[in-house]
């Protein structure tokens, strides 16, 4: 029987950005520039690799998600090249895109507005 493990390290950065709705006329609630605290959780899927006894080293996993988040922490999200609309939709696929070379084993990035009572989870099928 093969078993699967699930483990994830979180992280928090604050960024601002600006979401501007043509449709409506004056450009819609969201957008004048606001910011956000936001979390963010990485799961990794998968068994425990050979003679490691787990499913990765989660102070490598923390490592890289430093690099990531001194990227996104104090930033403006509409500058953010290929993130397009900064919406909770596109950070979390920008998210995914980006990490996903280094750590073939992600099943999962979840964000959260805690504040707002509000995130979105994209996973592997």
């Amino acid at each position: 029987m093969t078993v699967l493990f699930e483990v994830y390290r979180e992280f928090c950065f604050e960024a601002a950005h600006a979401l501007y709705d043509p449709d409506h006329p004056t450009g819609g609630k969201y957008r004048n520039l606001h910011g956000h605290s936001f979390r963010v959780r990485v799961t990794l899927r998968g068994p425990r690799q050979d003679g490691d006894e787990w499913v990765m080293d989660l102070g490598k996993l923390g490592a890289r998600l430093q690099q990531l988040r001194e990227r996104l922490d104090h930033s403006f999200l509409n500058e953010l090249e290929d993130l397009g609309k900064p919406t909770l939709e596109n950070l979390c696929v920008y998210i995914w895109k980006d990490l996903e070379p280094s750590l073939p084993a992600i099943h999962e990035v979840g964000i959260f507005r805690d504040t707002c009572n509000e995130g979105c989870v994209l996973k592997k099928p």
